[in-house]
């Protein structure tokens, strides 16, 4: 069985999209070079819509609607994937965390995982009852942390509450690690760590953790959720993130008062 006979249209909308992308070519008959003709795009680009492992862009579902005259189906189909839950939705957050030339993060609660050190890693997983796969996840998040080594790193902001530095997670020496953590990567220049802090009161921050990726042209967001989150792959509510980043950005210290916060809650933990 091939990987795209495999994609189940019910599991999800991505998948209901590669499948009628599939269904509807098969039905008049073209071939996927014939296909890419119409989108303009390569042969092994429609293979891979159909697999399930590229989306396709807007730009090429008005066209297939256009040439097929589905009333702006697979537009529509775009748009209620884009918007909607996806069950293997981290997969492909990865994978824009790794293209990004962009990363902007905030969170109130915890150090962003790209920052934490493994023992802080290993104390949230805990924390959060997963038990079974604190070293498995401890593991995985140092990995995707790789990106802010090589050759061309993205650009790294962050926004964090003042709780997230106060918060004892794993015990004193924990979090003397993790602060002086934040320290070092503080030091790159592609990297801004600001604090937001409690005198300010309730902020836009307050509706949860989010993340915005910018890649190329493209802004992609992520609204973080208990057990999950979701990928907001552009429009409106993407700009609304971004806005609300620099919201927020606009009430945290700079980045000088911000490491200044931070080591001085450093000193508590020795």
């Amino acid at each position: 069985m091939s990987l795209r006979e495999s994609i189940d249209p019910k599991s999800s909308l991505w998948a209901w999209l590669a499948f009628d992308l599939w269904l509807y070519r098969t039905k008049r008959g073209l071939s996927l070079a014939q296909v890419g003709q119409i989108a303009k795009v390569a042969r092994g680009t429609v293979s891979n819509w159909e697999a399930g492992r590229l989306r396709p862009r807007e730009e090429y579902l008005v066209r297939l609607d256009k040439a097929w005259d589905t009333g702006g189906h697979f537009q529509r189909l775009l748009w209620y994937a884009r918007t909607g839950h996806d069950p293997d939705w981290f997969k492909q957050y990865v994978q824009y965390e790794q293209m990004a030339d962009i990363i902007k993060v905030y969170h109130g609660k915890a150090v962003p995982p790209l920052m934490q050190t493994p023992a802080y890693a290993r104390a949230i997983v805990w924390a959060a009852g997963r038990v079974r796969e604190i070293e498995a996840e401890s593991k995985a998040r140092m990995k995707r942390q790789e990106i802010l080594s090589r050759q061309d790193p993205p650009h790294l902001w962050v926004l964090i509450d003042q709780e997230v530095i106060e918060s004892l997670v794993g015990g004193r020496e924990v979090m003397h690690e993790q602060l002086q953590h934040l320290l070092e990567l503080g030091k790159r220049p592609l990297i801004s760590i600001r604090v937001v802090p409690r005198s300010v009161g309730p902020h836009p921050g307050h509706d949860g953790a989010f993340q915005v990726f910018k890649i190329a042209s493209r802004e992609i967001a992520h609204a973080g959720a208990q057990i999950g989150g979701r990928l907001i792959e552009g429009g409106d509510e993407a700009a609304t993130l971004a806005i609300r980043f620099d919201q927020i950005g606009n009430l945290a210290l700079s980045r000088d008062d911000s490491r200044n916060m931070i080591e001085d809650v450093m000193r508590t933990y020795q």
